[in-house]
């Protein structure tokens, strides 16, 4: 079983339900440009906390949470993440996997 499959299948063991919703592309004019429609998409997560240690002395806000979900769409700070009802912005977004195959992204996430 490789990396990629064992991640996904520790964070669908451990984690939960979310949805991450992409800005839609915007369309008129570039002087007047229009919002397009947001787009949904459901994706699996893991939560956790951030310890003292991480808080103290970096960017890292004490109520800011390490959300790691599946590879699939990818994540950016422009989009929001919806967990339990509640509406997240990414703050950061960091890939983990070596050699450019994508494991999972690891995100800091912020009400």
């Amino acid at each position: 079983m490789g990396m990629t499959s064992t991640a996904t299948r520790l964070i669908a063991r451990f984690g939960q339900a979310a949805t991450l919703t992409k800005p839609g592309a915007p369309s008129g004019p570039p002087w007047a440009p229009v919002p397009g429609a947001p787009v949904n998409h459901s994706v699996t997560v893991a939560v956790t906390n951030y310890t003292i240690e991480e808080i103290a002395g970096l960017s890292i806000a004490g109520d800011d949470l390490r959300v790691f979900m599946t590879a699939g769409v990818a994540p950016n700070t422009s989009d929001t993440l919806t967990i339990g009802g509640v509406n997240y912005g990414i703050h950061r977004v960091g890939v983990l996997g070596p050699d450019g195959v994508v494991i999972c992204y690891e995100l800091q996430v912020r009400r």
